[in-house]
């Protein structure tokens, strides 16, 4: 087995003092392998420097200021780690007891290993005060490191990836705002990197209100699919994509136009519906014919994590 490569750990928070704690100690719990700890706080009020405090001597380096962006953060972070490979954990998530050390195995018995996609789960508490299992991606075919999966599921954190790709694609772009995490997952796939799938749970999403991403916020979901509209319209223009890739891609910017322009059309703004539309349709000029299609297989997938 080769020499075990150092793993960066980049945690990024802001005002999550009830969650920091839990996602701190399962980092530094005593079945994790040794990792360097990053910890970049956007400037909390709430009582998380209190938390990062008490863990100071097992975090490598941290910082707390108005940083504008969860990307913004990242992306320092990154900069100021020196592992090898870079695995990302928000605040308000967690990851399994020992998880790190399949992950550590996994990169030394293979140099040339890229991404590492890992098992996850979405949990939301209980009003016992425990967690429920909401949904989890822990089979081979959901894992895979491909545009099929990425473009519905990211699951950015739950993939470990190596810091070579950061450097080389400069990090996340603040542009694409929620979506921007797609957007460098995109970027690493049109690399065509050495992947492998590790079908254990290793990362837990909480999902809740508060959360950007999955809180359900109609203003955050107009942001996201405004991204998700972005970031396919920009990678649908690069070169050398299978037919598989570009149909995913379709299917991304074609979903994100019609949950938008329906968004748009429920709050009256009717012009700004019609604009989405057509925006749509210059992409795919059978857009209006698939949404129907669009609308009974997300019904039967049951995707929302509600």
């Amino acid at each position: 087995m080769a020499q075990r490569p150092l793993i960066s750990i980049v945690v990024f928070v802001l005002n999550a003092a009830n969650t920091l704690e839990r996602a701190l100690a399962s980092v530094t719990h005593a079945e994790q392998p040794a990792v360097e700890l990053i910890v970049m706080d956007g400037g909390s009020t709430d009582g998380t420097l209190d938390i990062i405090h008490r863990y100071a001597p097992r975090i490598a380096t941290w910082r707390s200021r108005r940083d504008g962006s969860a990307a913004v953060a990242i992306n320092e972070g990154v900069a100021r780690a020196s592992g090898a490979v870079i695995g990302l954990l928000p605040g308000d998530d967690w990851l399994e007891r020992g998880a790190l050390q399949w992950v550590v195995e996994a990169f030394a018995a293979d140099p040339e290993l890229a991404v590492l996609s890992c098992g996850a789960r979405f949990m939301r508490a209980r009003p016992d005060g425990g967690m429920a299992l909401v949904k989890e991606f822990i089979d081979e075919r959901s894992l895979r490191f491909t545009m099929h999966n990425l473009v519905r599921w990211p699951l950015t954190p739950a993939r470990f990836i190596r810091r070579t790709f950061y450097e080389r694609f400069g990090g996340y772009n603040s542009h694409y705002l929620i979506s921007n995490d797609l957007d460098f997952l995109l970027k690493v796939l049109r690399a065509r990197p050495k992947t492998r799938v590790l079908p254990r749970p290793v990362y837990n999403f909480e999902v809740h209100s508060g959360s950007r991403s999955l809180g359900g916020a109609p203003a955050m979901m107009r942001e996201m699919l405004r991204g998700n509209l972005g970031v396919a319209e920009e990678h649908l223009c690069a070169s050398g994509l299978t037919l598989a890739e570009r149909a995913a891609l379709l299917g991304l910017h074609g979903r994100a136009s019609a949950r938008l322009a329906w968004m748009h059309w429920r709050s009256g703004e009717r012009g700004s519906g019609l604009h989405v539309v057509r925006r749509a349709m210059r992409r795919n000029w059978a857009f209006p014919l698939a949404v129907p299609l669009w609308a009974v297989h997300r019904a039967l997938r049951r995707d929302r994590l509600s």
